[in-house]
């Protein structure tokens, strides 16, 4: 497994709680202070790209980086406040990225909910009765990607 991650300056005490608990993964920001903006953009870019399976991402609320990373193709990111919500986020919907907010999240709960994330495994139905759905809202929701593209390229077209 890969993994990035990366804060802004509101986000950095859980991000280097993280670090500390031995997930490994590459930090995005260890030298640098960015703006929610640049690190939701650079981490969604980086999954985009398929370089990492999984990423983390924190600012004061986790929803700057949230909007900005699902921006992009292919990323499923997550905005959590619970160990529940972490969990079920991959289970239910693949999420690729995990969003938490520093002043919203406390340290001990962030490992919590990073390490359910991350063992947390997609899953193929909610039953035994129903065991293909997940797998088939999922591929549902690939497949509206492009003509979400293609929509807000031709709302750009008209603006300019």
């Amino acid at each position: 497994m890969k993994a990035i991650l990366g804060a802004d300056p509101l986000g950095i005490t859980l991000k280097d709680t993280l670090l500390r608990e031995g997930v490994e993964v590459y930090d995005l920001t260890e030298d640098r202070e960015v703006d929610y903006y640049s690190v939701g953009f650079e981490v969604g870019k980086a999954i985009s790209e398929g370089q990492y399976d999984y990423g983390f991402l924190f600012c004061g609320t986790g929803m700057g980086v949230n909007l900005v990373a699902n921006k992009f193709n292919g990323v499923y990111c997550a905005l959590c406040e619970s160990i529940e919500t972490a969990t079920l986020s991959r289970k239910i919907n693949n999420a690729n990225i995990l969003a938490m907010g520093g002043i919203v999240v406390t340290p001990y709960m962030a490992k919590k909910m990073a390490r359910a994330f991350i063992s947390t495994e997609f899953s193929y139905g909610f039953s035994e009765a129903d065991p293909e759905f997940l797998q088939s809202a999922y591929k549902a929701v690939q497949n509206l990607e492009p003509d979400i593209l293609t929509f807000n390229q031709e709302r750009k077209n008209k603006s300019i």
